[in-house]
């Protein structure tokens, strides 16, 4: 039975998870009614994210992104967050507002608790199970997993101005959710292919890494937030992708230019990131952390390839 809340499921034998909760760009059917949303349908809030996802394709990786637009159900915010304010929230579970003030929904059909507990039972729920799941399933055969969680934070409303900032952004609750090798890892990669890059910044308490990341049972959680220059650059490779339609719902290879975001940097990235989880330490197969629990079992061997359930 498909997953509502999951454009992709992608189950790959890797011990990298790629998650991306921003990469969706549908709207129910009922959002239709409010004029403020019709723009929002189908712009992507983070460009980054779907190069992610071809570099996990390409590698083997388990890959998990969402369906729908963020503005509509944000998978990096808890369910469990504070009352949604409907005449000030704009950056919670359900958007009511662009950042920039705008409502989202007419005055006589305002957005309502019932329906955000809606959308949390048939859209929040089965991502995360699906999330738990693959977690379950790789860290029983690997003795350590890395979920990377590419989003669009600053850059989710897709009426945001453009602006500078850091390239990339990483969160892993202030040390707590991931190694410091693989954190490593990720920002030696940035500085080589000159990138500016912060830990800890913004995005330090993301949901994700927060919720899930477990690094003394073998659970590590980034949160990535690609923006400025390197946000622009993955947004232009995007348009020059599709620029001709394709038969299936791969990338296209990337055409011979200076940026070649996915062949330069995710590519190599993942394979580094997968060859640091295998040089650590055993360590034994219980989860702490909230939902990710259980999954008892040995490693076991890695096919390169992927299948689409």
């Amino acid at each position: 039975m498909p997953n509502a809340g999951c454009e992709t499921l992608l189950r790959g034998d890797s011990p990298v998870l790629v998650v991306t909760p921003h990469t969706g760009t549908a709207l129910p059917d009922a959002l239709r009614q409010h004029a403020a949303w019709l723009p929002v349908e189908g712009r992507l809030a983070d460009p980054a994210g779907l190069l992610f996802q071809e570099a996990a394709r390409r590698c083997g990786a388990t890959l998990i992104g969402a369906r729908y637009h963020p503005c509509v159900i944000d998978f990096m915010v808890s369910a469990q967050g504070p009352a949604l304010s409907v005449d000030a929230d704009r950056g919670g579970l359900c958007r009511t507002h662009t950042s920039r003030g705008e409502s989202l929904y007419d005055a006589d059909k305002p957005l309502t608790a019932s329906e955000v507990d809606h959308r949390v039972e048939q859209l929040w729920r089965p991502f995360h199970r699906a999330v738990t799941d693959e977690i379950r399933r790789l860290r029983a055969r690997h003795d350590h997993v890395l979920m990377l969680v590419p989003h669009a934070s600053w850059w989710l409303s897709p009426f945001r101005a453009e602006s500078m900032g850091r390239d990339c952004s990483i969160g892993t609750d202030h040390g707590k959710s991931c190694d410091r090798a693989l954190v490593g890892a990720l920002t030696e990669s940035a500085t080589v292919q000159g990138r500016s890059w912060v830990v800890n910044g913004n995005i330090a308490d993301g949901f994700t890494a927060e919720h899930y990341g477990d690094p003394r049972a073998g659970l590590h959680v980034m949160n990535v937030e690609i923006s400025g220059q390197w946000r622009i650059d993955c947004a232009s490779e995007i348009d020059r992708a599709f620029e001709e339609p394709l038969e299936s719902n791969a990338l296209p290879a990337p055409r011979e230019t200076n940026k070649r975001v996915t062949d330069t940097m995710l590519v190599p990235l993942l394979d580094r990131l997968e060859r640091v989880l295998r040089s650590l330490p055993a360590v034994a197969c219980t989860y702490g952390a909230n939902d990710a629990e259980g999954a008892e079992g040995a490693q076991g061997g890695r096919n390169r390839g992927a299948r689409q359930i």
